[in-house]
Order: structure tokens, then C-alpha cells, then sequence
């Protein structure tokens, strides 16, 4: 088995939760998964001081700073080879409602990446699982917007519950080591910080999701 670990960044306020990806690589690892990352070549929406957490004034490209914690397997999205890898997992972090998405501008009438959308779509078509962490659950309904399809969604103390739901979402509220496994339309996912604080509690879901992955 191989699998996408999509990236919008690095660091929790302008690109992906750094620690959802390092527990996600961990969990990867321990079951013998291999992973392949993967991110848009693009500008990212804002730079974030992550000291100060106030904005810079500067530029800086998505792929490139996914690649500080892609571990020297990092491709760009555009060149990522969906029929290649088994299963799409995505990390959370504001990344994902800035740079795969302008919901951070838009809120409920958000747009999904052209491209995150079209990958998420092929994997769904192809049936293949997409697992999602913490926010970026938004991203799954929303690119699969029209299908028809009542999908499965884990959050926590009813975060997103409003927009989830006009998307014809079913939410679970679950702790942090808990998952949703929607088998119909293949969609795992685990609230992991939106739950807790508390990193053996978010790495026991990550651990749970990608174990579902194996057996489901």
C-alpha cells in the first residue's frame, strides 16, 4: 500500500498542523505504509509569524514549505500520479482554509482548489479511502458537492456543524482517539486537535484511522 499525505504548508497558522503530519508519518510508519507528499506549487494566501502569530509582509510558495516537513519525498500536486497511491490523507491546519481552499475569505460559499478538489474527486471515483484530520474534513463534502452522497464526518463539540451539515454531511461528535469510518463512501476521519490538546489522545486517532485504513 502507498498513500498521498496532501500538504498546504508548514506550521499550524498559515500551512498544515505540523504535529497531525509527524503523528500521521508516525502511524504510517508503524503499520508499514509507504507515503508519498504531495502539495500545490503556489503562493500561500498569508505568511504567519508563528511568535508572534501576526502576519508578515512577505511571499512564500506552498510546495517549498511543505517540502521542511516532507521528509525528502515531497512532489508537486499537479505531477502527484493518483493511480500510484492507494489512499489520500489529509492533515489539518489553517493551510487548509487558506491555501487548498478560500474558505478563510468566503466562509460557507467557499471554493475548494481547483486541484484538491480534482484529486479528491479521482480517488472517490476510483473508490479509493480519503481520510481526513481535524478541519480539513471541510475539504471532502465540498469537493464531492452534487453527488448525491450523505457522507460520514467526525468533528468535535459540533465545530463546522452548519456548514457540514448544508453539505449533507451525517457529524459524529467524537473525542480525539475516536474515528469515523463512513465504509459507503470510503471516508475515515478523526477530529484529533479540534478534540483535545493532549498529543497521546490525537495520536491514538491518527493510529486508529490509519489501522481502519488496513482493515477496512
Amino acid at each position: 500500500m502507498k498513500v498521498g499525505v496532501l500538504l498546504s504548508g508548514c506550521g499550524l497558522g498559515d500551512g498544515s498542523q505540523v504535529e497531525e503530519v509527524m503523528l500521521t508519518y508516525l502511524a504510517l510508519d508503524k503499520y508499514g505504509i509507504d507515503y508519498t507528499v504531495i502539495a500545490p506549487d503556489k503562493l500561500q494566501f498569508d505568511v504567519i509569524n508563528h511568535m508572534t502569530e501576526k502576519e508578515q509582509n512577505e511571499g512564500r510558495n506552498i510546495l517549498i514549505e511543505s517540502a521542511r516537513i516532507g521528509r525528502g519525498r515531497i512532489k508537486n500536486l499537479k505531477m502527484a500520479m493518483d493511480e500510484e497511491l492507494d489512499a489520500l490523507i489529509l492533515p489539518g491546519g489553517l493551510g487548509v482554509f487558506k491555501n487548498l481552499s478560500d474558505y478563510i475569505i468566503k466562509r460557507e460559499n467557499f471554493k475548494v482548489d481547483e486541484s484538491v478538489k480534482e484529486l479528491i474527486c479521482k480517488f472517490y471515483k476510483a473508490k479509493k479511502p480519503v481520510l481526513g484530520i481535524c478541519g480539513s474534513v471541510i475539504l471532502i463534502p465540498k469537493s464531492l458537492e452534487g453527488m448525491g452522497k450523505r457522507i460520514k464526518i467526525a468533528t468535535a463539540n459540533n465545530a463546522y456543524e452548519n456548514l457540514l451539515v448544508s453539505l449533507n454531511c451525517e457529524l459524529q461528535n467524537c473525542k480525539a482517539n475516536e474515528i469515523v469510518f463512513d465504509k459507503e463512501n470510503k471516508v475515515i476521519s478523526t477530529p484529533a486537535f479540534l478534540a483535545s490538546q493532549n498529543m497521546n489522545e490525537v495520536y491514538e486517532g491518527i493510529d486508529r484511522m490509519i489501522k481502519k485504513l488496513i482493515d477496512k
